[in-house]
């Protein structure tokens, strides 16, 4: 039962990475199986060595874009963040400014 579930879930995780990698790359997964897999029968392992190749280089460089905009975002959210604890500060700052000229007029 284990085993069954087992493939069952790698099935449509497959299935699902790869219609996730059609649409990102806007290529046909039939007929990518169908270049690579008549380069395994011709046993032309040169081709498919660089048809895979030029394939990571792209993923390579997608995630590698990915990474740099989840920095450059998660930078800007630490910048904010500063930012709006300064403001806390300053805030903080001016309330007691306020209460201390509020207890002195008070006090005449």
């Amino acid at each position: 039962m284990k085993f069954l579930f087992g493939f069952l879930s790698g099935a449509m995780v497959g299935a699902a990475g790869a219609v996730l990698y059609s649409a990102k790359t806007g290529r046909d997964l039939r007929e990518e199986y169908e270049q690579i897999r008549s380069d395994i029968q011709s046993r032309d392992m040169d081709a498919l060595g660089s048809r895979l190749e030029s394939r990571f280089r792209e993923l390579q460089s997608m995630v590698e874009a990915r990474i740099a905009q989840a920095r450059e975002t998660g930078e800007s959210e630490a910048a904010a963040a500063e930012a709006l604890d300064e403001a806390a500060t300053q805030v903080a700052e001016a309330a007691e400014v306020v209460t201390e000229t509020a207890e002195e007029a008070s006090k005449d």
